[in-house]
């Protein structure tokens, strides 16, 4: 990145857009200190190139394949509520961490993410977590940046809900941030993998899973998936850090499926 394309930025007379761009912009929020997305939920809304971009309903409808056919969400939220699903706004980016403990189960689950009103009075947005076999005792959540309005647990369904409002309702093209954490009880099977779906295109998607070090996985790799029910696609094989931990950071994540997933030594699938 030159100091001229820098100087754009400070002045306004230019904003980072590209993949590229983008991802500078997260190394200087390393560099100077600043919270994950700090920097990011700055920017203003992209300029238009070519068609003009559809309006928020539209999104919203073209999002809803993602869940796939028949969404456990739907079944949750109920088919009201999940037609409505934070309505009103866009993620602009999304960073989560999965640790998981030495029996190789998942122990907490965290999220930051920033998101911008598409209209007036946006006061919050639901987010969920799936777990394949319910924990024991009840999951615990606390959000960390905005306020935790409403915890719903549907062990039938092996899916967890978490509306979390703004504090406030947003102006159009404002944008807040969101942090939550979940941490959950023992459950009866090793982990095999994470991934979310991202109804719409997110800029900027990061997601990271810290093993436990005395419960190490013997390979990694990250997928994508068109929508839930979806085969795995774009396998590719992610290396291990000496920290133990595997991360995928896709350029302007596409919609869709996005995840990762592990072996563990001993076993084939």
């Amino acid at each position: 990145m030159s100091t001229v394309t820098l100087s754009h930025w400070q002045r306004g007379r230019s904003q980072p857009e590209r993949p590229e761009s983008l991802r500078a912009v997260s190394a200087i929020e390393s560099i100077l200190g600043c919270p994950a997305g700090g920097l990011l939920a700055l920017l203003g809304p992209r300029r238009p190139r070519g068609r003009p971009l559809p309006t928020p309903p539209e999104r919203l409808e073209n999002a809803r394949p993602v869940y796939g056919p028949e969404p456990l969400l739907a079944r949750a939220l109920g088919e009201e509520e999940f037609s409505r699903l934070n309505e009103g706004t866009v993620p602009v980016s999304v960073q989560e961490t999965v640790h998981l403990d030495r029996t190789g189960r998942t122990a907490r689950h965290t999220v930051t993410q920033v998101v911008r009103a598409t209209h007036d009075g946006a006061d919050h947005v639901t987010a969920h977590l799936n777990v394949d076999e319910p924990p024991g005792p009840p999951m615990t959540a606390s959000a960390q940046c905005g306020v935790l309005l409403d915890q719903r647990c549907v062990p039938a369904l092996g899916l967890t809900t978490l509306r979390i409002g703004f504090g406030r309702p947003l102006a159009r093209g404002e944008s807040t941030v969101v942090a939550y954490t979940v941490d959950l009880g023992p459950h009866g099977h090793r982990t095999t993998h994470h991934e979310r779906a991202l109804p719409l295109h997110v800029r900027h998607y990061f997601l990271h899973v810290v093993f436990h070090p005395e419960a190490l996985p013997a390979s990694v790799y990250g997928y994508y998936r068109a929508h839930d029910g979806a085969p795995r696609a774009d396998i590719r094989t992610l290396p291990l850090s000496g920290s133990g931990t595997a991360h995928i950071l896709p350029a302007d994540a596409a919609a869709g499926v996005h995840g990762i997933f592990w072996k563990w030594p001993g076993t084939t699938t």
